[in-house]
């Protein structure tokens, strides 16, 4: 119904952002997604509880709401939450993965959408209907290009170097010695133990002392942004292969957004596995996008 609130939620990795529309006024609630998700979240049964304890100090039911939760990425995880959501909150409710949200914040009806930030995640939607992604995995094994992937491969890449040579080679590195720096350890090795004890999501922070290496001049700098480019491109063009329907790709994320030397490289990837794909990126807040969708349920 017209008087019924309309709510969005974006719940990324690092906030989560809440718009209310009702009785045509706006209002918008930030949070750090750390002050009610305790690790990623999926990771304490409790954690959507608490969302549902965030949406109802903020607004009261019922309404329609739509919710993109950073983390949702498998077939089990989206009925979980489904079900959760849908018995905890008073109203009609829509929940997607939070990088669907971007299409519709951009007036998209049709696109491939990449968020590249605290994770990384490539999605599209064939001409059934079907959510097809690419990537997604977590900053251990996936993710790539996001923030933490970014550290890890820097690591990864002054370990190799370090071996290959010396432990002096890989430290003449602009991204070696400002992660050893970071991390207060004085080699390689050092660096290797500190960043392993760390919480994997917590290596994201350095991610800027990546690109500043890379603007120094680091050629491992550079290896690590061009692979991550090039691993992105191939994502979007694997999805289009998949069936996925659209010629924009609506990108995303703090990385993404922060980073222009990432997004030239991703152009000229994408010219070289895509080339019918242009990537857009949003300058809306994703929100828009949930407001969109819950507006139409």
């Amino acid at each position: 119904m017209p008087d019924t609130p309309t709510v969005g939620v974006d719940v990324g990795g690092t906030k989560t952002h809440l718009a209310v529309v009702e009785g045509g006024t706006r209002r918008d609630h930030v949070v750090p997604s750390a002050t009610w998700r305790h690790g990623q979240l999926f990771d304490d049964p409790a954690n959507l509880g608490r969302l549902i304890t965030l949406i109802g100090a903020t607004v009261t039911g019922p309404y329609r709401i739509a919710v993109g939760l950073h983390g949702l990425d498998t077939a089990e995880q989206r009925a979980r939450a489904v079900a959760e959501l849908t018995a905890g909150l008073p109203g009609t409710v829509l929940v997607v993965n939070d990088a669907e949200l971007l299409g519709p914040a951009a007036g998209l009806t049709e696109c491939l959408t990449l968020i590249v930030g605290t994770g990384a995640i490539a999605l599209g939607a064939d001409g059934d209907g079907v959510l097809l992604s690419a990537d997604g995995h977590g900053s251990l094994l996936g993710d790539v290009g996001s923030a933490s992937a970014l550290v890890r491969e820097t690591v990864r890449a002054g370990l190799r170097l370090a071996d290959r040579d010396r432990p002096e080679t890989a430290l003449a590195d602009p991204a070696v010695r400002l992660l050893c720096a970071a991390y207060d350890t004085s080699t390689p090795g050092e660096l290797a133990v500190a960043v392993t004890a760390a919480d994997p999501y917590d290596w994201g922070r350095h991610a800027p002392l990546v690109f500043d290496a890379l603007h120094h001049g680091s050629p491992l700098a550079a290896a690590v942004v061009d692979e991550a480019a090039d691993v992105l491109a191939g994502n979007l063009a694997a999805l289009r292969r998949r069936g996925a329907r659209g010629d924009v790709v609506v990108g995303a994320g703090g990385v993404l957004t922060a980073q222009g030397e990432l997004r030239d490289r991703l152009t000229a990837r994408l010219r070289v596995h895509a080339p019918g794909l242009a990537l857009r990126v949003l300058t809306a807040p994703p929100v828009e996008g949930a407001l969109a969708l819950a507006a139409r349920l």
